[in-house]
């Protein structure tokens, strides 16, 4: 089952908004991070 969250993360006293995927399934506990985050911060 795949769900979609929308939360807030902070970045100095800006919220900037993010979407998050999570997948549950049966089985031992796992995390995996998937994709390429942002590496630069905008001016």
């Amino acid at each position: 089952m795949v769900q979609r969250v929308s939360t807030v993360a902070f970045q100095g006293i800006e919220a900037r908004a993010v979407d998050v995927q999570v997948q549950v399934a049966p089985g031992l506990p796992a995390f995996a991070i998937v994709g390429l985050p942002v590496t630069e911060l905008p001016e």
